[in-house]
């Protein structure tokens, strides 16, 4: 059978902006676009008006030791949740914005060792995803890094940037379980344990 997730070709230039508004700017931006799109039968679409939030690039990285089968995952607070009038601290992957002057990879390796004290001793890419692009407007890069993970763990963070992270080293089946039962709720790390699950052989 022939794939049928096959992209349909598209550009900017199926793409009608018709304006574009910041109406918030805090720690991210709040941009309002109206436009008008080609449909899949070539007509154009009626005008169309969606708010879009943005803050940056953001790099993901799940250190992962083949020698204890184990990785590396973090606990903090997340302001997520009080939209939903619940307290959410969340196990997730290493992860922090990326600066306009450095490279993914790069990313990855710093925040490993801000955030969970590990040096990374290779970087293996494992995607590049939108987060939830119906009105977020992140790219998220994804990583599977190896190293060293005996003694690591602990108290995290940059105090500048208000952080408070507790690192903790688990064996990836647990790490695998927790997305089954509920532990783990944030949707990068889910797919960067499964992801792992699947393909960690070819990291050995």
């Amino acid at each position: 059978m022939d794939s049928r997730l096959v992209p349909t070709p598209r550009s900017l230039a199926d793409v009608d902006l018709q304006s574009r508004d910041t109406i918030g700017k805090g720690w991210g931006k709040l941009d309002r676009f109206t436009f008008r799109h080609r449909r899949f039968d070539g007509e154009w679409s009626d005008p169309v008006t969606r708010d879009v939030y943005t803050i940056g690039e953001a790099v993901n990285v799940l250190p992962y030791d083949p020698d204890l089968d184990a990785v590396v995952l973090i606990e903090q607070f997340r302001a997520c949740g009080l939209a939903w009038g619940e307290a959410t601290w969340l196990f997730e992957v290493v992860a922090g914005m990326r600066d306009k002057d450095e490279t993914p990879e790069e990313v990855a390796r710093r925040e490993a060792l801000e955030e969970a004290g590990c040096e990374l001793r290779a970087v293996h890419p494992v995607s590049t995803v939108w987060s939830s692009p119906g009105g977020y407007g992140e790219r998220a890069y994804l990583f599977v890094g190896l190293a060293a993970l005996e003694g690591i763990g602990g108290i995290h963070g940059l105090a500048e940037e208000h952080e408070d992270i507790r690192a903790v080293v688990v064996p990836l089946a647990q790490a695998y379980a927790a997305t089954q039962d509920g532990r783990i709720q944030d949707t990068k790390t889910t797919l960067l344990i499964q992801w792992l699950m699947l393909n960690k052989s070819q990291l050995k």
